[in-house]
């Protein structure tokens, strides 16, 4: 009881001490699907996702996708140099208040993602048709440690089938597509308090979460225009609407956890917009392309509309594939190695964490493994 009194005074002296440093919350957009190719390309996926980048990005994009395949093994792992240093204190034993004051003003972020088995198969039924049948996982957490030594903690669990189809109509210049997604997710309760953290109440969801499951839909399109003020280059366009429902995750009564009560954090309704420039052949590079798009439009709440913007492109030599972006006004980049059958892809970008582009990045660095027939 007197070692617990100690840390609460010290804890009220150290916030004493902080007044009137800088202070910020929590403010990530938090995204149930995110790959490292996208990443590289300072995030965009609605004008140029292919395979798994579909189920949670634009559907209609399924109609791009270059040859069938069966993924066996698609494993995504992202990090920041924050969390290397600081995710052993935050949950380990000792005493946290100072391990706190050492790690004041940083973000903690860390995310394991899988997208297999997958099956994709383009062109079916008569070349028009395509689709994709996968299983995704999703765990990430962020640890926001505030300089007024508040705690901010989000982790998310999700995992759960997709469906996509999607077809092309006019002379292929034209492709609609819609994904059906069921997921179960487990999250953090919100208002994890300091208090909280020196009593040792756990951050892991699976004692101090929600649970929650549902179906939602998304939709989309592309259209390539007729025009090509530029020659051999194609100019298209992309718009998608994903969690039609307004992905509450509760339309399904699936409750695995029976000690957890349900009510997650929604992911919540958002449009997207791009634009995209495609080039077949240029110098020695084949399949250039570079785009900008605005993305989770409702999903930005009170955020500035430039936290949504996303520059980049991608260019292919050999097995080589080359990525540069700007992910809201931080410089990205990646490499992928592609041989058909094993797919590499490294990447590094930065996030915003506040409510306006500039505020504060939090860098991060992510490597894809696939192996697929």
């Amino acid at each position: 009881m007197i070692k617990h009194a100690i840390y609460v005074a010290l804890a009220f002296c150290l916030a004493a001490i902080a007044v009137g440093s800088d202070a910020f919350a929590l403010e990530n957009i938090v995204r149930p699907y995110f790959s490292a190719r996208s990443a590289g390309m300072g995030g965009l996926h609605l004008t140029t996702g292919l395979y798994d980048e579909n189920f949670y990005g634009n559907p209609a994009r399924a109609t791009a996708n270059p040859t069938w395949k069966i993924s066996i093994l698609d494993l995504t792992v992202e990090t920041s140099p924050s969390t290397i240093s600081h995710v052993g204190d935050l949950l380990g034993s000792g005493d946290k208040v100072a391990k706190i004051a050492d790690s004041s003003g940083s973000n903690n972020h860390a995310r394991v993602q899988t997208a297999f088995p997958a099956i994709y198969i383009p062109h079916l039924f008569g070349g028009k048709n395509s689709l994709a049948i996968g299983l995704l996982s999703n765990a990430q957490f962020d640890i926001d440690l505030r300089r007024s030594f508040q705690v901010d903690p989000k982790s998310i669990l999700d995992v759960g089938p997709a469906i996509t189809f999607a077809r092309s109509f006019m002379a292929d210049t034209l492709s609609v597509g819609i994904t059906g997604h069921a997921t179960y997710r487990l999250a953090t309760r919100e208002g994890y308090s300091l208090v909280d953290l020196i009593q040792g109440k756990s951050l892991g969801i699976g004692q101090s979460g929600r649970q929650g499951s549902g179906y939602d839909f998304d939709i989309g399109s592309t259209y390539d225009l007729p025009f090509h003020p530029v020659e051999d280059v194609t100019f298209g366009t992309s718009v998608a609407i994903n969690n039609i429902l307004g992905g509450k995750y509760s339309n399904l009564h699936f409750k695995p956890i029976s000690s957890l009560s349900e009510g997650v954090t929604a992911q919540p309704r958002t449009l997207g917009l791009g634009v995209s420039a495609r080039k077949p052949k240029w110098w020695k590079f084949d399949d250039v392309v570079f785009g900008l798009e605005s993305t989770d439009i409702g999903n930005n709440t009170d955020g500035s509309f430039f936290r949504t913007l996303h520059l980049g492109g991608e260019i292919r030599y050999g097995i080589l594939l080359p990525r540069v972006g700007i992910n809201q006004g931080y410089f990205g980049a990646g490499l992928g190695i592609d041989l058909k059958h094993f797919v590499l892809d490294v990447a590094t970008y930065g996030e915003e964490m506040s409510l306006n582009t500039g505020g504060l990045q939090d860098r991060r660095y992510v490597a894809k493994i696939a192996l697929q027939i």
